[in-house]
């Protein structure tokens, strides 16, 4: 009887194994995604209002602090960019503790500080954390704001905005930002010179007083501490700093585009467009949609190599490196965009691919594929982020400003599992609107009649780099040809009444010489100039300074040979150089202008700049492309524009003439102010020596005399 049991019992267990063999050919169905267990602290809140987060992590003996002050968006006006300015004026020091100091402090205990417009981030090692919260305490409650300190910051914001020109992704930001929410919306305020200039340290203090409050402030404190250590942190550090009234929040209305436009904005010299197509959408933090809106945008251009916007125009197109879309919450308004650089011969085309594929995943319901390959990649990206404890920090932030469900993350994996195809297809019908885009793009003048069959009245809009509308240029007067304007100029410049006066005035100037100076990282900077004809030309920078002086740079030419001398190094002119340095030329350069076969000159029109009519000419010689403005009124040049493009590295230098004085009897710029790339240069002309005759020797690289001239001054 025990052996039959033992048979039965045998007979049993083959049976089972017999069901639970593994078939090997087939892949494991995916198991549902498990809820999560994500600890969402407890928010503190102090007698002043300030709202407190901690995060325990004791693996590191570090501790962060991040202050988020959730001021409402307001809108700036003639002083757009001012919260930019203020952010930056944080990192200049307390009353108590100097900008020089409180930086010495900081690196001496080893610590991170990075403030911004709502607050700032700083940490650590915890034996440290009262010197920390000591400083960070004094910029909450007594920020220095210093006339210096700010003189500097609108400075290096003024060399930001310099450098607006070469930067074509930061155009089309803020030509985005302009026709997406409108100048009557917070989002929509660009800074420009003027809004910066109009910028007083008075505003930044009342900003300060305004907005900088604790009852709209949240501290997360995440690392080796517990609640009972920060509590006493706070009571020590943070609750003299005074509560005020609180803040109302504005609504803002955000214009809707009706139809596609097209918006586009010229920089000259481009070999890419920088294309942006985008609209407003109406989507807060934490909305049943976000979610499946998050992974619409990346089977569409989320980031990877398999997006659709990705596998059709990088690599079916061969159109771009690369091609991406975003889609965004926000508590005001949210925005949905995709674009990338692209080749301008296939500009037009891009828009058109890009387009279709917007229309295409509005439409047509994402494949099984698809969605499955998404949801994996995310619940991947989750789970890792789930190993920094700053993401529980965020967590918490963002569900007690959001008010969103405790276990709005806890259930993330879960609701991440049960999006569906056709629940995507309904969020893509309901929130992208292929059929009303902004289609912004910044390139090259030659694309723009392109894009117009893009436009809802198939016309395009021309901006200019802050988002504001450009006037067409208005056609010259008859007569106005490009060689009266450039003669003209040359008359005034020569100081003679006619073209007679002029050929004169030309065989007794066959060389100028010139000195300019100016300030360069501190240092004074002096710039020799020679020219003469024909074709001879010199050029020496020269640098003073406590250190001692030098030569950093010269260049030569005595009309059949020379060289550029730079950092030690020897470059003779040879090839295609050396027979463009072998070109007619003379002391001015718009003596050339007409004698050269291979200079093309072009009078456009007139346009105004600062609200003065400029002719505008456009010169091109070989690859080189310049831009010349001479105001109609006086006939003198007042801006040059000139962009360069190597391979694809393109550079741009724009020299605006402030004023001219007469010297040596020639009217000359007496002060320019030159943006190359960014880095703003001021010069002013000191000295001008003429002659008969080309013969100076620094043509010929022998700069010993002048180098003493400069010595003296």
């Amino acid at each position: 009887m025990f052996k039959k049991y033992i048979l039965t019992l045998a007979l049993i267990g083959f049976t089972s194994l017999s069901f639970t063999q593994v078939d090997r050919t087939k892949a494991p169905a995916a198991q549902p995604n498990p809820a999560i267990k994500i600890e969402i602290p407890e928010v503190l809140t102090f007698s002043n209002g300030l709202k407190v987060i901690v995060v325990e992590n004791h693996k590191l003996p570090k501790v962060s602090f991040q202050l988020y002050i959730d001021y409402p968006a307001t809108l700036d006006g003639d002083k757009a960019g001012i919260s930019s300015i203020f952010g930056e004026m944080l990192a200049s020091g307390t009353k108590e503790t100097p900008k020089d100091q409180f930086d010495e402090k900081m690196d001496f205990i080893g610590a991170d500080f990075y403030p911004n417009a709502r607050g700032f981030y700083a940490s650590s090692l915890k034996k440290h954390t009262d010197d920390l919260l000591t400083l960070i305490s004094q910029v909450l409650t007594q920020p220095a704001f210093t006339q210096e300190d700010f003189d500097r910051i609108i400075s290096q914001n003024q060399s930001s905005l310099a450098s607006l020109p070469s930067e074509a992704s930061a155009i089309s930001s803020n030509v985005s930002s302009v026709v997406n929410y409108g100048k009557n919306h917070p989002y929509g305020e660009v800074m420009t010179e003027e809004t910066l200039g109009s910028i007083t340290l008075e505003d930044i203090r009342a900003y300060y007083e305004q907005n900088f409050i604790p009852n709209h402030a949240y501290l997360v404190v995440v690392g080796d501490v517990t609640p009972y250590d920060v509590k006493g942190y706070v009571e020590m550090y943070f609750e003299n700093w005074q509560s005020q009234k609180n803040l109302e929040k504005r609504d803002y209305i955000v214009p809707q585009s009706k139809g596609n436009n097209v918006y586009f904005v010229d920089k000259p010299g481009a070999v890419q467009s920088v294309i942006s197509i985008t609209h407003t959408v109406k989507l807060t933090p934490g909305h049943p949609d976000e979610i499946k809106l998050s992974v619409l945008n990346q089977i569409l251009g989320g980031g990877s190599f398999s997006a659709r916007l990705m596998s059709n125009l990088r690599e079916d197109k061969a159109y771009t490196y690369g091609c991406y879309s975003s889609l965004s919450s926000d508590q005001l308004i949210g925005s949905f965009s995709a674009g990338g650089s692209f080749r301008n011969e296939v500009t037009d085309s891009a828009v058109v691919q890009i387009l279709a594929e917007i229309k295409r995943i509005a439409e047509n319901p994402v494949t099984d594929k698809e969605l499955d390959l998404i949801k994996k990649s995310m619940t991947g990206s989750f789970a890792r982020s789930l190993e920094n404890p700053q993401t529980i920090a965020r967590f918490a932030l963002n569900t007690v400003r959001y008010n969103l469900p405790s276990n709005y993350y806890s259930t993330y994996l879960q609701r991440l599992e049960k999006i569906t195809i056709e629940e995507l297809l309904l969020v893509a019908a309901q929130y992208l609107q292929p059929e009303n885009l902004n289609i912004i793009v910044v390139g090259n003048e030659e694309i723009a009649d392109k894009l117009a069959k893009f436009d809802k009245d198939g016309r395009v809009d021309f901006k200019n780099y802050y988002g504001e509308d450009i006037q067409q240029m208005k056609k010259v007067a008859d007569g106005i040809t490009a060689r009266r304007v450039v003669d003209t100029y040359l008359m005034k410049m020569m100081q003679v009444e006619n073209i007679t006066g002029l050929k004169a005035k030309l065989n007794e100037v066959q060389q100028i010489e010139t000195v300019s100076t100016g300030e360069i990282s501190g240092m004074k900077l002096y710039v020799y100039e020679a020219n003469g004809t024909p074709n001879k030309t010199a050029t020496l920078l020269y640098l003073k300074s406590v250190q001692g002086n030098m030569v950093i740079q010269t260049e030569n030419f005595d009309g059949e040979q020379g060289q550029t001398v730079s950092e030690g190094q020897t470059t003779p002119y040879e090839g295609n150089e050396l027979a463009e340095k072998k070109m007619t030329n003379y002391p001015i350069a718009q003596l050339a202008y007409f004698e050269n076969d291979s200079i093309q000159l072009t009078l456009m029109g007139v346009t105004d700049l600062k609200g003065i009519p400029h002719y505008k000419l456009k010169i091109v010689d070989g690859d080189d492309l310049k831009f010349e403005y001479y105001n109609v009124e006086t006939g003198m040049l007042s801006v040059v524009e000139t962009y360069v493009t190597i391979g694809e590295v393109e550079s741009s230098a724009i020299t605006t003439i402030v004023d001219y004085e007469v010297q040596s009897g020639l009217l000359l710029p007496k002060h320019i102010m030159i943006n190359n790339d960014g880095q703003l240069i001021n010069l002013e002309l000191i000295k001008v020596m003429t002659s008969s005759k080309a013969k100076s020797k620094s043509f010929s690289g022998k700069f010993k005399k002048i180098e003493k001239l400069l010595l003296g001054l």
